[in-house]
């Protein structure tokens, strides 16, 4: 009954011979050292410089994989949005019941690959009033078009263009916006040279203060031409 359970890894044979999870935790953390969630790319992770720990996803459910419960390169530190509002037992591997009810294998990211994925977000936006923006005037394209059916795995599985797009109508792109019209008003920056910069910032670290997803905010306000009016 216990074999595959997480008393399992109380065990003093089989920490000496895995180790311990806080122990894993702490190697893991070292190595995302930008303390960002691995899935989302957007919430903050407890790091090594905190008591605390995050909760580890069972990337495979353990409801449905036992076998895997307690292996370690199933085992992934989530941030709680991931872990526990959005993926919950979701099934990475298969897609959701269709309406026949059936369901579908697909591809998904693996947590622990040692292969990089080079993700493209470009974002349109369909309404000017960035003060009143709301999620259905956040356009989120992904690609590139040779992993798109992993994209979209990981789009349905952690809710990512719902909260991306949040994201964009929150006070953190209003700030984007801000940092603009400094640049503009106060130092005499054009906002495409401005952006410019960001998209360098983005490209040398993708995840620090979401410079991924404020690139491409930023320069979906610049095809949509914001800048001759009052930002």
């Amino acid at each position: 009954m216990g074999l595959y359970s997480q008393q399992l890894l109380d065990l003093k044979a089989l920490r000496d011979k895995i180790g311990q999870i806080d122990d894993h935790y702490r190697q893991f953390m070292a190595i995302n050292h930008r303390g960002k969630c691995p899935f989302c790319g957007i919430t903050d992770m407890l790091g090594v410089y905190h008591s605390k720990r995050e909760a580890y996803d069972h990337y495979l459910p353990k409801g449905i994989y036992p076998f895997n419960s307690i292996n370690f390169r199933n085992l992934v530190p989530a941030c709680h949005y991931c872990n526990s509002s959005y993926k919950l037992a979701q099934d990475p591997a298969y897609s959701s019941k269709d309406p026949a009810g059936a369901t579908h294998r697909r591809k998904s990211f693996y947590p622990y690959t040692t292969a990089g994925h080079n993700i493209e977000i470009s974002i349109d936006l369909s309404n000017p009033d960035i003060d009143n923006l709301t999620a259905s005037d956040v356009q989120l394209t992904f690609g590139p078009t040779a992993i798109s059916e992993e994209l979209d795995a990981w789009q349905d599985v952690y809710g990512i263009e719902e909260r991306y797009q949040a994201k964009c109508c929150s006070n953190d792109a209003k700030d984007w916006l801000e940092q603009i019209r400094i640049f503009r008003d106060e130092h005499g920056i054009d906002p495409e040279a401005a952006i410019a910069t960001i998209r360098q910032q983005a490209n040398k670290d993708l995840i620090a203060n979401s410079n991924f997803l404020k690139a491409a905010f930023l320069e979906g306000c610049n095809r949509l031409g914001i800048w001759g009016s009052d930002l």
